[in-house]
């Protein structure tokens, strides 16, 4: 990864390129330098963020090939993240990085990549399923296909009890498995400058442009920002924001999920998980 490159980066790799002491100080310093701009107007404490992914990454370590926010993932790594991670837990609490849940999730309205890899995997399975060689494969691939479409209809069922007891649209909005991490000890807000430190904040207010520009902002911010419906809006553009840096990963596993990509369900990786499930 070169340096020009950390503006395309997620925010959970920016977090994992600072923490690994094997990346020399340059590099680690540059990274910092885009995680504080990209979070400017967000109301956390930078070392607050800085440890937003350790109960993570203390399980799966710093090397991004351990995760689905790395540049070579495949639908191997994701099935077997999935139900490794995700499948059966609580999804606030589950073993993904913030950046991962936007590949990966029980939950996602408004933004539904992982419902596309589900529907077409079930699709895959079908295919599997008819020609399965043995009984031990055919329960393997029925049951993999019972999960993902628990999954689909757990979606499609969480949606229509929003709906029904009255949520607003920005409030299902709201209901994807990054933005719910907001309310697991780090509440978002959005406050026009939030970060500046005093310093900046002088050399804005003696230039002429900044005493312009300072009574506009502090208006926006007490007027405007300060209700529930724009600080959910400003949630939800960082959380979009961040998505959009996986494009890259999400057109790849998009590709392979349709060309009929194999997921060995076999292997024993995925026997491990998948045993799991099942316990659980």
């Amino acid at each position: 990864m070169e340096i020009k490159d950390f503006k395309k980066i997620s925010i959970s790799h920016l977090i994992l390129t600072i923490l690994n002491d094997e990346n020399n100080d340059l590099v680690r310093k540059c990274a910092e330098v885009e995680l504080r701009e990209r979070v400017k107007n967000v109301g956390w404490e930078f070392n607050d963020l800085l440890h937003f992914d350790d109960k993570v990454i203390k399980e799966r370590g710093l090397d991004i090939k351990n995760y689905l926010i790395s540049p070579n993932v495949n639908m191997q790594q994701l099935m077997e993240v999935y139900f490794n991670y995700n499948k059966g837990t609580n999804y606030e609490t589950n073993g993904l990085l913030f950046s991962e849940k936007h590949l990966c999730n029980e939950i996602e309205y408004g933004d539904p990549f992982f419902g596309k890899i589900c529907a077409q995997e079930i699709n895959n399975l079908d295919k599997r399923i008819s020609t399965a060689i043995s009984e031990e494969e055919l329960e393997l691939y029925k049951f993999v296909k019972g999960m993902l479409e628990e999954r689909q209809n757990k979606q499609t069922a969480v949606i229509k009890e929003l709906t029904e007891e009255g949520y607003s649209f920005i409030d299902l909005l709201c209901s994807n498995e990054a933005m719910q991490q907001f309310d697991d000890g780090l509440n978002l807000s959005h406050e026009f400058w939030y970060n500046l430190s005093d310093e900046k904040i002088y050399k804005l207010l003696k230039s002429p442009l900044g005493t312009i520009q300072w009574p506009i902002i502090t208006f926006l911010n007490e007027v405007v920002f300060d209700s529930d419906i724009m600080q959910d809006l400003s949630g939800l553009m960082f959380v979009r924001r961040d998505s959009r840096k996986l494009n890259k990963q999400k057109k790849q596993l998009l590709e392979q999920v349709k060309s009929g990509f194999e997921v060995d369900y076999q292997s024993e990786e995925m026997c491990k998980v998948i045993h799991k499930v099942k316990r659980d």
